[in-house]
């Protein structure tokens, strides 16, 4: 999963790169220029959504000190699809996590509808969300937990230079044997950036956008 920091900021600017597409080369090939002919150790389905200037998500895992670049490969109903440079996805629901796949123990699914709802419209309260893990034995295992949102207030958010105004939105959330604290800073657009936890073993993961 380890992606090199060098790496990660030039597939950043790469992907953020403008330019005529009918002139210059394509993103696939730049990569292999700037890293001296070498063939990046990119899934295949990575490789073409570079070519296809799919949208990009900064991410960092927290506690593994390792960051990365994800790029959409689908929208549907809400719920996003971001895949990373070795084939590995998060899922994200209008930015909030929804499930992993192949980053630490397997978040299947979440229900999250009322946390969702407070956390978009920038309004505390309470809710529950349900989250459902696979276990040691690949088995279904959900969790609930009753969680308390709150806002921490207005905050600026600087993003590839243009300053954001965003809402600092804090959930805590707590289970039989578990707790956790989730930030989102919440934009017009949604949330544009967010420290959330994924489970115990993969702990909390960044996600920040990346303006296009």
């Amino acid at each position: 999963m380890r992606l090199p920091f060098p790496l990660v900021g030039l597939l950043t600017l790469l992907l953020a790169a403008c330019g005529s597409p009918t002139t210059e080369p394509s993103r696939l090939d730049t990569l292999r220029a700037a890293l001296g002919g070498a063939e990046p150790d990119f899934a295949p389905r990575f490789a073409a959504l570079i070519a296809a200037r799919a949208p990009a998500l900064q991410v960092g895992f927290i506690d593994k000190e390792v960051s990365t670049t994800l790029l959409l490969e689908q929208r549907r109903n809400g719920i996003e699809t971001w895949l990373s440079p070795e084939g590995a996805a998060l899922v994200l629901e209008r930015g909030m996590l929804h499930g992993t796949r192949g980053f630490g123990t397997g978040l299947l699914a979440s229900e999250l509808s009322e946390p969702l709802a407070l956390v978009l419209a920038r309004q505390g309260g309470r809710s529950d969300r349900l989250m459902t893990y696979l276990d040691g034995n690949d088995r279904a295992v959900t969790r609930t937990f009753r969680c308390v949102l709150s806002s921490r207030g207005a905050r600026q958010l600087s993003l590839q230079g243009r300053v954001i105004p965003t809402t600092l939105m804090q959930e805590d959330c707590k289970s039989l044997d578990q707790s956790f604290r989730n930030l989102y800073w919440v934009a017009q657009s949604g949330i544009v950036q967010s420290r959330q936890w994924a489970g115990g073993k993969t702990g909390e993961i960044s996600t920040r956008v990346v303006l296009r």
